[in-house]
């Protein structure tokens, strides 16, 4: 199923199918089937006396929280080990419930994995996000969780079967210190990684983990606590198997609402891509979701700058000491061309990560050629950028030379003109001369003050965007009025120029060549954009086409990039809309 999106933009899968996904449902609907076959089996098995009745369809009913618990979280993440292990705690539950039946055999069956499902529960503590023991540390507990709770049961049984009770009592002795040695450091290695874990996991482990070991402490505790009561043993192990039943649900809430999202198939991920017009991110949220990591990321290598880029074709610095951040390299062929940085918590086993590098590595190679393409046009406006800023600061200084070099020489020409005309000694034509000489110095000067004005405006220099354009409104030939809402934030200069003359070009226009009786112009600057507007009710008819002074200021708008809009139907004026972006 693909969502739909704004026209022009890539569609976002909303869950990714492929034909393994079937195939999952399928396998996972026979594991409920026969587990709820099971249980109803040994139910009904048990049902010759009362009192193994209701203790058969209690381990059953626990047994079966358990394998649907199993069953969701191994639906919601098929490549992650949670699921399977919740799935295996409802079959050593399964195996426990046997010693409920009238048959000897199953009966020592059931005893030899009674403490079975603590063992599971130790695995699930240490395994919990990833699936995977992370550390030869934790290895080692489950292991000896394992180890004493089938091979020193199984002796146990042994024991009481040949009538050695003193070899029992010794070797339950040792399974309930072990145990609690386990306990203590498991409590020590989640601890260790609340401590290291950031707020976001925090949240999510503290409560579970809590609640783990808690609950394994309240199951082997609750017959003692019961006898010390004087409570029927009952009791007890009605409170074991109702502490036993909540330790699946809360695994499940972890896998459901912890962040850890429901993976998919890379079959249905490799099919999507091929759909035209999947954008980088589209193609980085969706391997995210198929592999269950929302902060999994693609970067790619970047050959020219030899280094890792974004999608953006920003810098990107290898994870390769993070904590709890894995590292795959995708290579097409023996090149380089991108890398998969990923969550370790969550996807604990990197081949799924390596298979994903296999079916993306043509388009991660195709989307590190386009993020150096973005790359090499930021660099590419950044430069025509500077071009305009050299422009402006070269319009500046030739104003400038114009103002204090050659308009000064006029000004003295004149003096000296002036001097000649008065003096006492020059007859009438030399004065008459002089003074023509006079006069027409002047007006060279006049023509070069009006040429420095052209080139760059004093006023633009010395009070800004707003002033500068009131002075270029108030000498219209035709009414204009003007509405100006600048900040106090000073605008780049690269704007302010290109603003002034965009106006100044539009006005020329609408003065020259629409006939307009009236114009108007409004300037209004936002937080990151100036929006000119410039409107006159002339003939309309004008064109940004090869030829006009449109064309221009549509290239300097460009440069800077911003937007353009001209709405000027024959007969009904011209309308000029630009959007410069201002932000600082």
């Amino acid at each position: 199923m693909i969502a739909r999106t704004p026209a022009g933009t890539a569609p976002i899968p909303i869950r990714l199918r492929g034909g393994r996904s079937g195939s999952l449902r399928l396998a996972l609907g026979i594991l409920a089937f026969c587990s709820l076959l099971l249980g109803v089996l040994q139910v009904a098995v048990a049902s010759a006396t009362a009192e193994q009745l209701m203790a058969s369809l209690l381990f059953a009913g626990v047994a079966v929280i358990w394998a649907t618990a199993g069953i969701v979280a191994w639906w919601r993440r098929p490549g992650n080990a949670m699921g399977a292990l919740i799935y295996i705690g409802a079959l050593s539950l399964f195996l426990n419930n046997m010693g409920n039946l009238p048959f000897e055999f199953l009966q020592i069956v059931g005893a030899v994995s009674a403490t079975l499902p603590l063992a599971v529960v130790v695995h699930l503590l240490h395994a919990f996000p990833s699936g995977r023991l992370q550390g030869r540390l934790s290895i080692a507990t489950v292991a000896l969780g394992y180890v004493i709770s089938v091979l020193l049961q199984a002796a146990r049984v042994v024991f009481v079967t040949v009538g050695q009770g003193q070899l029992d009592r010794i070797t339950a002795a040792a399974q309930s210190v072990i145990g609690i040695g386990i306990m203590v450091v498991t409590s020590v290695i989640l601890t260790r990684r609340l401590l290291r874990a950031d707020n976001v996991y925090r949240r999510v482990l503290l409560p579970l983990f809590l609640y783990g070991i808690l609950a394994v402490l309240a199951i082997v505790a609750a017959p003692n606590v019961g006898r010390l009561l004087g409570a029927d043993p009952v009791i007890g192990s009605i409170i074991q198997l109702g502490i036993l039943s909540g330790i699946p649900i809360a695994f499940l809430i972890g896998v459901l609402i912890g962040g850890f999202t429901r993976t998919g198939d890379l079959e249905a991920l490799s099919a999507w891509l091929g759909i035209g017009g999947v954008t980088r991110p589209a193609v980085g949220r969706a391997l995210a979701g198929t592999m269950g990591d929302e902060t999994l990321r693609i970067v790619y290598w970047s050959p020219d700058r030899a280094s890792f880029v974004d999608e953006f074709g920003a810098d990107a610095e290898p994870a390769l000491h993070e904590p709890h951040r894995g590292w795959v390299e995708v290579r097409v062929g023996e090149r380089l061309v991108g890398a998969i940085n990923y969550d370790t918590r969550m996807i604990g086993d990197p081949y799924p990560v390596l298979r994903a590098a296999e079916v993306l590595s043509i388009a991660i190679d195709r989307e590190r050629l386009t993020a150096e393409l973005i790359a090499s046009n930021e660099e590419l406006s950044e430069s025509r950028v500077r071009i305009v800023e050299t422009a402006d600061r070269e319009r500046y200084r030739i104003a400038q030379d114009l103002h204090d070099g050659l308009q000064m020489q006029l000004v003295l020409l004149a003096l000296d003109a002036q001097g000649i005309a008065t003096r006492p000694d020059a007859d009438a034509g030399s004065a008459a001369a002089a003074a023509e000489l006079r006069r027409r110095i002047d007006g060279a000067a006049a023509d070069l003050r009006r040429l420095v004005h052209n080139v760059l405006p004093a006023a633009l220099v010395e009070t800004g965007l707003a002033v500068a354009t009131e002075d270029l409104v108030d000498r219209l030939s035709i009414p204009a009025s003007l509405h100006t809402e600048l900040r106090d934030a000073p605008l780049p200069a690269a704007i302010t120029h290109t603003a002034y003359f965009i106006v100044a070009e539009v006005l020329t226009n609408a003065v020259k060549h629409s006939g307009a009786s009236s114009v108007r112009v409004s300037i209004v600057q936002t937080p990151t954009e100036l929006h000119l507007d410039v409107a006159d009710d002339g003939v309309g008819g004008a064109t940004t086409a090869r030829g006009s002074g449109l064309l221009g200021v549509t290239d300097r708008i460009d440069v800077l990039g911003g937007r353009f809009q001209i709405d000027s139907p024959k007969g009904a004026g011209t309308r000029v809309k630009v959007v410069l972006p201002c932000a600082s």
